[in-house]
């Protein structure tokens, strides 16, 4: 196999020795290809689209090229995504009220069995590709008719949730039936996105307070368990956009084909440039538009999996703003890109990502796109959570400076908690509920830290706490100024020492608060008294002695 080939066009340029060329489609099997022709494993329609638009010079596009090369190649290694098949029959489900007997009869001759019904009929449909479940009434009573494919030509709320349901209004009977030959016997599909339930905000908490990864998949791909607080995946469902990746607040999910220690192994190939993010859905190859001068594509599959830290990496790496192609934005993303902006707008008057949706938007965000003073700024550590991340490269944004506040948003939230020092016993049950170290046990001072800027607000400090009203969380969104990004003292006490051996073992005010609910419990009997103030082992020394006497 041929890892790097260049089919040549028309645009002559000389290429690294690291790249094949190819006059004409090769035998050999290829790796990555600028071509279709070249039937490669992984096509780059990329390095066509920036040689015929860049306004580079012949060197620079020279290096761009062999960079585009080794960019996929490390998307190619670096990716957690493998593919599966499952197999898959030819049971088809078909609901309109039209007779649609032409489809039908061109389904049957593809060896199709098809079962017809109008969409009074259909309430429903569960399951996924192959193990479809249709709910349907048949007369006057619920009936569930399993099938493999459901096509619909009027859409209800849980038609297109699961795989193998397709909307056939918009489809060609020739593009329809290329459709389902394409899935069956053998349906294809991948694992687009990873797990870390240790970081997860839903997993296996007392109560809920998280699952927006849940709420906002447009499949059934994530589904909650909200008994057992457990995740359930179903990547057969997964339609690969990446909107749960992007809005989760710990960074427990990631984006498999790109995941974080790939993304900036990537990044590195785009410093000093003008990134211009493309998702494979987006055509360009018959794309002409001029390519100002370092511009350099970024392709990614899903297009919503990008985060605040993906973009301000991007930012400071490439040292410019960022230009978006896509048509296909979540409310999670744009979300993003409005905090992004509004960050870039206090600090340099200018917008930091310019979101194209066609070819005219996409000229007047190239226009507009250029190199900031002052951005870049280097720093790739993939072992960071997410917040940490992007606290890190905030703060040297930021400075000393402060350019007042954001306010939290519906997907992504910043906040603060504070404590009431005079009922604060640190027991430290907030410290072990918070999973993104944003709450920390100080043992040097015996004090609780606070860092607003890891918090992702999801309140299970503030559930966990035993004291009322002594833990409030306040959904107030990011304050830009340096002492946001720091831990700050909430509370504070001295350690009490036993009274028998001296060794401290908690704090004065826990000490206080639980002889305070005992003592009048033990009525007056001085052993049992003073045990409220005994370590765990003189605990027990001082009631054996006390048996002893009686």
């Amino acid at each position: 196999m041929k890892d790097f080939v260049f089919l040549e066009n028309e645009d002559l340029i000389p290429l690294s020795d690291n790249i094949s060329i190819a006059q004409k489609a090769c035998e050999e099997e290829v790796f990555i290809g600028n071509s279709k022709l070249l039937n490669p494993e992984v096509y780059a329609p990329e390095i066509n689209f920036y040689l015929k638009n860049s306004q580079d010079d012949v060197l620079a596009k020279s290096k761009t090229i062999d960079f585009l090369y080794q960019v996929r190649s490390k998307v190619y290694d670096l990716g957690l995504d493998l593919e599966y098949t499952k197999e898959v029959g030819k049971n088809v489900i078909l609901v309109s009220d039209e007779e649609q007997s032409e489809l039908i009869g061109s389904l049957k001759q593809e060896e199709y069995k098809v079962l017809k019904l109008n969409n009074e009929q259909c309430l429903g449909v569960l399951g996924c590709v192959g193990e479809l479940c249709v709910i349907a009434l048949k007369n006057g009573e619920q009936v569930d008719i399993d099938c493999d494919f459901f096509l619909y030509d009027t859409k209800k709320e849980s038609f297109d949730q699961q795989s193998g349901c397709y909307d056939f209004s918009s489809l060609s009977q020739e593009a329809l039936i290329k459709l389902l030959n394409s899935n069956s016997p053998k349906y294809k599909f991948r694992n687009y996105i990873s797990y870390d339930d240790s970081i997860c905000q839903y997993h296996e908490r007392r109560s809920v307070h998280c699952g927006k990864c849940a709420e906002i998949c447009p499949s059934v791909a994530i589904l909650k368990d909200d008994e057992q607080k457990k995740l359930e995946f179903s990547h057969v469902d997964c339609l690969s956009c990446g909107d749960c990746v992007g809005i989760c607040p710990s960074g427990a999910l990631d984006y498999a084909p790109m995941p974080r220690n790939s993304f900036y192994e990537i990044l590195k190939f785009y410093e000093d440039k003008i990134i211009l993010i493309i998702p494979e859905k987006m055509s360009i190859e018959n794309l002409n538009i001029t390519l100002k001068k370092d511009v350099m594509p970024f392709m990614i599959k899903g297009e919503n999996y990008l985060d605040q830290a993906h973009f301000l990496a991007m930012l400071q790496t490439s040292g410019a703003s960022v230009i978006f192609y896509s048509n296909g934005l979540s409310q999670g993303a744009l979300e993003v890109v409005d905090l992004m902006n509004e960050i870039f707008q206090r600090k340099y008057k200018q917008n930091a990502i310019f979101v194209a949706q066609n070819e005219k938007e996409l000229l007047e965000a190239m226009e507009q796109a250029c190199f900031i003073d002052d951005l870049k700024f280097i720093s790739y550590n993939p072992a960071l959570l997410k917040r940490e991340d992007f606290a890190i490269r905030l703060r040297e944004i930021i400075g000393d400076q402060n350019l007042g506040n954001i306010p939290s948003k519906e997907w992504i939230r910043y906040g603060k908690i504070t404590i009431n020092t005079d009922t604060c016993t640190l027991c430290l049950s907030c410290v072990g509920a918070c999973n993104v170290g944003a709450l920390v046990a100080d043992a040097k001072d015996n004090s609780l830290k606070f860092n607003a800027s890891l918090c992702t607000t999801c309140g299970y400090c503030e559930a966990s706490c035993a004291e009322k009203d002594t833990l409030v969380l306040q959904r107030s969104g990011i304050d830009l100024e340096k002492e946001y990004f720091s831990f700050m003292v909430l509370a504070q006490d001295e350690l009490f020492a036993c009274v028998e051996c001296g060794k401290e073992f908690a704090t004065k005010k826990a000490i206080e608060k639980i002889a305070s609910i005992m003592k009048p419990r033990f009525m007056g009997d001085e052993a049992k008294i003073k045990t409220l103030y005994c370590c765990a082992e003189c605990k027990a020394k001082v009631m054996i002695q006390s048996m002893n006497v009686l």
